[in-house]
């Protein structure tokens, strides 16, 4: 048999005190085997225990190296191939000696294992040369110095040895010592083993866990973000539906707001800007009570209509933000979640849609996309009303002008025609009489022309309003020039009535920058309704005056007078005051006002009843 084995050692013959002495030894080793059970009781992994293990064996045995090859990785599985090798030796042994006793080891582990190549793992690991693992043949070489191997064996398994060098001969009780140290190692490491087996399979257990909660919820989140996806896409589908049902956005982003409240929002504010003097118009509000309140506070709905910003007082163009941002967060005390989208479309802001929560942190990211589209879908809709009602408003004006010139042309036409025939009857071989009678129907005939050519003009003036902004070629003229004119044509008019025409112009006033012919055209309508409107032997007067670097001119007349019921109307299309016996189109001071105003001046009326009327226009001074 090998080497080392120990049915090669004879038990040897012992007198009695040599007897004694071997019992001391072995009371010597029980002790020793104590302190070592004690180690492997807390063993606390091989790197360190063992080192311990064999230093207390070494102090009952002198030892040179010790070698322990274990076939498991950390986590306990079995690996006979890649065996863990630690290393213990004294002092003296050299690095030759220890990759001797490696090898031996190594070769002796394969044998008792069963594998043709082992790859020892761990940094006690020396005298590698080159990579792979030791090739071993069937059994080990004899080896000297002598080796001593010892199998570790569990559960009728050898999963490792335990390789010691002895500096002396070993007897039996030795022997036996060691045995025994490789018994209580053995079993040690399998209880090691065991126990990394079983954490091993908990933390996999846990990990195995922990990825299928993890699975779980990404799985509930994903659920929860379809729901609210689904819910945002049903919610701009009602949105939509509520929009395209009526083109008087009055009438539909109520109900707008219906839709976001409570669902979407504690409150909701829809603000539209206006052109007039409100300067704004509140289109829809909307609020509730949120749920879960504490009873006795302040109610959610009076604390807002009370010191909100965005709710107590309609918004402003000059109550937004600077450069107009799209979406305005706000916090306020009691109001943590505020919310203002601009209603914008075309470059133009429409107004406002303001949303309030009292739940902290309400809106994310994808709620502001939300309601940014829902935004825009509300300016669309706003804007494609307001162009259906210019729309509505330009047949209105169509059917409006038809109707004032199918009704009154027929009556200048109808004189040219009864005048004409007059004149051919009165073509027979004429006499004083009929001389005079044929200059009056000539005088109707060039009268009812004028009419004729007055009424069509206003019309292409008004028509051409309609569409674009009047074409003007302004350039600097004195007042003085452009009263001249004017009078030329009116002059007659007033001495048909035996009026008093009076013209007052300031000396050194400066020259106007104006279109001649337009405002030949203002004066001319206004002179000429002050002519009509006052009776015989009244005044008139016609006056210019320099006023914060514009030239403002002023026409006054001692006639019946405007009533106040009136005058907020004079410069509407086909306005007329029913107390007005005169008849016209009502189309003249609808275009001297977008003639000022073309301009850059400004028109207006001041009368009393019984007192007179003066209107006054501004024109603005020419450069030098």
């Amino acid at each position: 048999m090998d080497e080392g084995s120990l049915s090669n050692v004879e038990a040897p013959r012992v007198s009695p005190p040599q007897a004694f002495r071997a019992l001391e030894h072995a009371w010597r080793h029980l002790d020793y085997l104590y302190e070592i059970s004690k180690l492997l009781a807390g063993f606390e992994g091989t790197e360190r225990t063992f080192p311990e293990v064999m230093a207390l064996t070494s102090q009952a045995l002198l030892l040179r190296t010790a070698l322990l090859l274990v076939g498991r990785d950390p986590g306990g599985e079995p690996h006979p191939d890649r065996p863990l090798l630690t290393v213990w030796h004294v002092r003296e042994v050299t690095a030759a000696q220890l990759s001797l006793a490696a090898e031996q080891a190594a070769s002796t582990y394969a044998w008792l294992v069963g594998v043709k190549e082992v790859e020892p793992q761990g940094e006690a690991v020396v005298g590698r040369k080159g990579p792979g693992g030791w090739f071993v043949p069937e059994s080990p070489a004899r080896a000297s110095p002598t080796f001593i191997t010892l199998p570790l064996v569990a559960k009728g398994r050898v999963f490792g040895t335990l390789q010691v060098e002895a500096a002396q001969v070993l007897v039996e009780e030795g022997l036996a010592f060691l045995d025994a140290v490789a018994s209580q190692l053995a079993v040690a490491l399998d209880r090691h083993h065991a126990l990394r087996r079983e954490v091993h399979l908990r933390e996999r257990a846990e990990a195995l866990e922990r990825v299928q909660w993890e699975l779980l919820q990404r799985e509930r989140q994903a659920h929860l973000e379809a729901e609210t996806a689904h819910r945002r896409q049903a919610f701009m589908a009602e949105a939509g539906a509520v929009l395209a049902a009526s083109l008087d956005y009055r009438a539909s982003l109520p109900g707008i707001a219906r839709l976001l409240v409570p669902s979407w929002a504690d409150c909701c504010v829809i603000d539209l800007l206006q052109s007039g003097p409100s300067g704004t118009e509140r289109i829809a509000m909307m609020a509730v009570e949120p749920t879960g309140s504490p009873p006795g506070s302040e109610s959610f709905v009076a604390r807002l209509l009370a010191s909100h910003p965005w709710v107590a007082s309609p918004a402003s163009a000059e109550g937004l933000p600077e450069g107009h941002v799209p979406v305005e967060r706000a916090e306020w005390e009691g109001l943590p979640s505020n919310v203002r989208l601009l209603i914008q479309v075309r470059g133009r802001t429409l107004g406002t849609l303001s949303l309030i929560a009292a739940q902290p942190g309400r809106y994310g990211p994808a709620d502001i996309a939300l309601f940014e589209v829902l935004a825009q879908r509300i300016a669309t809709a706003v804007d494609t009303a307001q162009l259906f009602q210019q729309a509505q408003e330009a047949v209105r004006w169509r059917e409006e002008m038809l109707a004032v010139v199918s009704h009154d042309i027929k009556t200048p036409l109808l004189v040219v025609r009864l005048n004409a025939e007059m004149l051919l009857r009165a073509a027979r071989p004429p006499d004083e009489e009929r001389r005079h009678r044929g200059r009056r129907h000539l005088e109707s005939i060039l009268l009812a022309t004028g009419q004729m050519r007055d009424l069509i003009a206003g019309l292409l003036d008004r028509a051409r309003l309609q569409g674009m902004p009047m074409p003007l070629a302004p350039q600097p003229w004195t007042v003085d020039e452009l009263f001249r004119q004017a009078l030329e044509v009116l002059q007659p008019l007033v001495l048909e009535k035996s009026q008093e025409l009076k013209v007052e112009v300031c000396p050194g006033l400066p020259r106007v920058r104006a279109d001649r012919e337009r405002i030949l055209q203002v004066l001319s309508n206004l002179v000429g309704n002050a002519i009509k409107f006052t009776a015989k032997g009244g005044t008139i007067s016609l006056r210019a005056r320099q006023v914060d670097g514009s030239v403002r001119i002023s026409v006054k007349d001692n006639g019946p007078g405007i009533s106040s019921e009136d005058l907020p109307h004079l410069f509407e299309r086909f306005w007329r005051a029913s107390s007005v016996s005169e008849r016209g189109t009502g189309l003249g001071l609808s275009i001297v006002k977008s003639i000022v105003d073309a301009h850059g001046g400004t028109l207006w009326a001041e009368s009393q009843v019984g007192a007179g009327s003066t209107f006054f226009f501004t024109l603005p001074v020419a450069g030098p």
